[in-house]
């Protein structure tokens, strides 16, 4: 068990590969702004997984982003918590059951099933956070995972898009230009095939506070 003084504290947990994705477009220190509001980071295993593994044919290829947040990930070990989840440690085992089988590219796990995983692993991560903290805000882009966390009636946490926590590092913790990011980032990720940014539209409502009744 830990100590209160360590385990009861605000928690900022991202369940979620999109906003490590947005903010790594600004470059790496971009991603740093995580750390702005002074509390603990934690992400979960699929999110680290996902937004560092080497890209499988059809996939996103910006190899240079995966780097970038990869050697993020390293730079601040000691400043991230991980949360495990099930889909994470049978991913796990699978890419080291494939690797000590020698690597072959046609027996590579699947990635397709794993990437939008389960919302079940992501309520049980907000679960296991809002039991050891005092406050928790969570950093949510997917509107699925948004949808169920709002559903839930056994927590009590705040929800955020990356575009409203990027406004809320000026707003509130007066970091200078901040909002310049979120430009910088629609740059960084161009449009697609019809013209249209790749960054995700600004959501109706942001925050969303969920509380018990």
């Amino acid at each position: 068990m830990m100590d209160d003084d360590i385990s009861r504290r605000p928690r900022l947990l991202i369940p979620d590969n999109s906003p490590l994705s947005l903010l790594s477009m600004a470059g790496r220190e971009a991603l740093d702004c995580l750390f702005v509001p002074g509390v603990d980071v934690w992400i979960t295993d699929m999110v680290q997984i996902e937004a560092t593994r080497d890209p499988d044919p059809g996939d996103d290829q910006r190899t240079d982003q995966r780097r970038t947040i990869a050697e993020w990930f390293d730079e601040n070990r000691h400043r991230v918590s991980v949360i495990e989840t099930a889909v994470g440690r049978e991913y796990s085992k699978a890419m080291t059951n494939w690797t000590m089988g020698g690597s072959h590219p046609d027996l590579k796990p699947d990635w397709a099933d794993r990437g939008d995983y389960s919302l079940f692993d992501i309520l049980k991560a907000a679960e296991t956070i809002v039991e050891d903290s005092e406050a928790v805000v969570l950093l949510v882009d997917d509107r699925r995972a948004r949808a169920a966390l709002r559903q839930s009636e056994d927590l009590n946490l705040d929800i955020l898009s990356t575009r409203a926590f990027i406004a809320m590092l000026e707003d509130e913790f007066g970091m200078e230009n901040a909002d310049d990011l979120w430009q910088i980032i629609e740059i960084g990720a161009g449009v697609n095939e019809h013209g249209k940014s790749r960054v995700p539209d600004p959501l109706p409502e942001d925050p969303i506070y969920v509380r018990k009744p």
